[in-house]
């Protein structure tokens, strides 16, 4: 069954490094970075999700990020936990990322699917995702 699921999600951590540990904005010029962050997702999909990621910086103000995230929380009325494998770019103070769920557990077992995020400034996080399911939504 496939199912469309759509909200926000709000930033709720953030932790970037450079390599040698300095705070990622304190280094100007190219760079490479490894941090975390956690969200907490409203909508279609309540919950919350902690990512690692690694982003690269050229000398432009833009980047490119990979990642993975654990997601906990409900969905389409199923409580689990899914994983998402993220790829992104971040420009003009817009990061954009696109996603794949790579595994998913509890009731949420057999989920699939892909999706995207944005996050502008001044707001939260606007989610899309397009998914499978091996059950039927509640509701």
């Amino acid at each position: 069954m496939s199912i469309r699921v759509t909200g926000t999600a709000e930033l709720t951590g953030w932790d970037e490094h450079t390599w040698d540990g300095r705070r990622y904005d304190e280094v100007t010029g190219p760079k490479q970075t490894a941090g975390g962050m956690t969200a907490a997702y409203l909508g279609d999909l309540e919950g919350s999700g902690e990512m690692r990621f690694v982003m690269s910086y050229p000398d432009d103000g833009s980047c490119r990020s990979t990642g993975y995230e654990v997601v906990t929380g409900t969905l389409a009325g199923r409580s689990g936990t899914f994983v998402l494998e993220h790829v992104g770019t971040f420009r003009d103070g817009v990061a954009e990322q696109r996603f794949t769920v790579v595994s998913a557990s509890g009731g949420l077992a057999g989920l699939t699917g892909v999706g995207t995020i944005t996050w502008a400034p001044g707001g939260p996080g606007r989610y899309a995702i397009t998914c499978r399911a091996p059950w039927r939504p509640a509701g």
